[in-house]
């Protein structure tokens, strides 16, 4: 069944099969989950899945996706189509508020399979209004345990690199092809994660 953007669907994290990787920070378990492409920071949070078609907004750096307000849940938009090389289709902006400071653990990034037509990674990086707050070298790799191929990557919201975590704002999540098109020219299609405990 498709949903509009301001149709909310909990999904049950607790069902799903376990089929990509499992990092601990400060003993909470996160799961990246191959069938929703989800993120579970923790049992009692909420799971709230959207098309990323039907998002309000373009997509661009003036008009972003809209995630809404993230605090406390995990956000997924489903089904992002492929990123491409050339401006603008290698970048797809995405926006989201938190109403406070992250709390640990909490992160941002995407979920992909990558494919040998469609092997550039997805890249995160984070800004509010002109300043980066986290560049792609800060994100964090997964890997699908049985191939070793990277599925996801991540950035990391608190605990924030260098300390601290990341203060209540609104902010723009940027999903970039960073690889050149001498060697593929697109992404596969993937899931935008944002969770915040």
């Amino acid at each position: 069944m498709n949903r509009s953007h301001t149709d909310v669907h909990a999904v049950n994290t607790r069902t799903r099969k376990v089929l990509w990787r499992t990092a601990t920070w400060a003993g909470v378990t996160v799961v990246l989950t191959a069938a929703a492409g989800a993120v579970a920071p923790t049992a009692s949070a909420a799971t709230y899945r959207y098309d990323c078609r039907k998002l309000v907004g373009a997509g661009s750096y003036n008009s972003p996706k809209q995630l809404g307000n993230v605090t406390g849940r995990t956000v997924v938009a489903v089904n992002c189509p492929p990123l491409t090389s050339g401006l603008p289709y290698n970048h797809r902006y995405f926006s989201f508020t938190l109403t406070r400071a992250a709390r640990v653990p909490s992160l941002a990034g995407a979920t992909f399979r990558l494919t040998s037509a469609q092997s550039s990674a997805v890249n995160p990086s984070l800004s509010r209004g002109p300043v980066t707050w986290l560049h792609t070298s800060a994100g964090v790799w997964t890997r699908d345990p049985n191939t070793g191929v990277l599925n996801g990557r991540y950035l990391p919201l608190a605990p924030y690199p260098g300390g601290g975590v990341l203060p209540a704002g609104t902010y723009r999540l940027d999903m970039q092809k960073l690889k050149s098109p001498l060697s593929s020219l697109s992404t596969p299609w993937f899931n935008v994660v944002v969770a915040v405990s």
